[in-house]
């Protein structure tokens, strides 16, 4: 049978869809046209209000079309369907099955059962260890792959509904990843996204030396990888050890993903962050004194309860100070089953607003005042897609994946996508830089 796969979310949920993919193309064919599906997977996101309603209305979407014919079976899995497992198959009659954080390695034994006639609902608790995957059918652009280093967290951020769904932290030992990574080079991947709830918090489950660094220096050694690139570092686990890898390791690009959330003391302590303002100046401070070309991502959330305008005009302060190459905003939303969701000083939904557009406003004007500084820069640029005849899409090594800006070129001849091109930077268009190749 065709399958089609919708995957929603992060990233550590798209190597999720990679595997299940993988696992079904050995007795059934993957297509890309949802259309021309006999069986759809849409592999949900249940982290936030908008994750789960857009999830929801995929669903919906898609039971659509079946109810038209076009397709006979739909499935949900991933964190919407560990979560609300039961809750689906009760209420939405179009689902065939519901696939847990668990349970999608089985994915192919699992689409037998529904064929075969049975309503399904394969939940089971998170692992207590990492579970090896098999293979990857890689849906990510030519030449860089995402590496899922570990799964689930420790922490308990109060506002945070993942340790719940996707269970305690679970490291992948080296010489797994080692494996993985060869495999994926020699697929012609010369860029690996690093990835996890919490990279920095890599190995302290396994009870040896395994940790990030050790891990950044095997990585590096390996043949056909030229870029590692970082995600999902938390402030307080940040070591001097970490920081040093971006600037000692050649592969390791000097590119640092650190999602703060916020900078006044009394949020983050609510928040229950175990870090507080004073830490992330002094982090930042070092970090850009031991990686003087590092560039910043960070991720904030405005409207916790209980933010008066003094926490805010903190944050924002501080976002000033810093001038993070990047940033995303969230705005709180209160999640069942988190501390948070029972605090008291909720915030109006459109301060909130107001609140997360002031942060935008001034993100756009430090993210673009960096750009323009790189207009005249030579740099490599890793060639993505091809959006006309002559126009190419790529990024820098400034630039990660889906989240940040890009870099447009034109040429008359034919650029490989995966491989990479050197450019002269000749003007930004929004957050995008123009390039020139040489």
């Amino acid at each position: 049978m065709n399958v089609g796969f919708i995957s929603l979310g992060c990233a550590k949920n798209l190597v999720d869809t990679e595997i299940m993919m993988a696992a079904l193309s050995k007795d059934h064919k993957i297509v890309n046209q949802i259309e021309k599906a006999d069986i759809v997977i849409i592999n949900t996101c249940g982290f936030i209000v908008e994750a789960k309603e857009e999830a929801i209305h995929e669903i919906i979407t898609v039971g659509k079309l079946k109810e038209k014919g076009i397709l006979r079976y739909l499935v949900a899995s991933g964190c919407l369907a560990q979560r609300y497992g039961q809750e689906l198959l009760d209420e939405m009659p179009e689902l065939d099955g519901v696939v847990g954080i668990s349970s999608f390695t089985d994915i192919d034994a699992i689409i037998k059962r529904i064929i075969d006639g049975e309503r399904v609902m394969a939940i089971t608790p998170p692992s207590e260890i990492f579970v090896e995957c098999g293979p990857r059918v890689l849906s990510t652009p030519p030449g860089s792959a995402y590496l899922k280093i570990a799964e689930g967290c420790r922490n308990r951020c109060s506002y945070c509904a993942i340790p719940s769904i996707r269970g305690q932290l679970r490291s992948r030992p080296i010489d797994e990843l080692v494996l993985e990574a060869q495999e994926l080079a020699h697929r012609g991947v010369k860029e690996l996204v690093l990835i996890a709830q919490d990279t920095s918090a890599y190995g302290q489950d396994l009870g040896d030396s395994s940790n990030l660094p050790a891990l950044l220096s095997a990585l590096n050694h390996l043949d056909g990888i030229e870029w590692i690139r970082l995600m999902y570092l938390h402030p307080a686990q940040i070591t001097e050890e970490m920081i040093a890898c971006f600037g000692n390791l050649d592969k390791v690009v000097p590119y640092m993903d650190i999602p703060i959330q916020h900078a006044s003391s009394s949020i983050l302590q609510r928040m229950n962050r175990r870090h507080d303002q004073d830490l992330l100046y002094e982090l930042f401070e070092k970090i850009k004194a031991l990686v003087p070309d590092v560039v910043l991502r960070t991720t904030v959330m405005v409207g916790f309860p209980g933010e008066t305008d003094r926490d805010f005009e903190e944050l924002y302060a501080f976002i000033k100070a810093v001038e993070f190459d990047w940033l995303g905003t969230f705005i709180f939303q209160a999640e069942e089953g988190t501390p948070a969701m029972a605090m008291s000083d909720m915030i109006a939904d459109e301060l909130k607003q107001k609140r997360r557009d002031k942060i935008m406003k001034l993100q756009h004007k430090i993210t673009r005042s960096k750009n323009i500084a790189r207009v005249g820069q030579q740099q490599r640029v890793l060639v993505s897609s091809r959006l006309s005849q002559n126009l190419y899409r790529g990024r820098a090594y400034f630039q990660a994946p889906d989240v940040d800006g890009m870099v447009m070129v034109k040429s008359e001849g034919t650029l490989v996508k995966g491989e990479f091109i050197n450019v002269i930077f000749k003007g930004v268009r929004q957050y995008d830089l123009i390039g020139e190749l040489l």
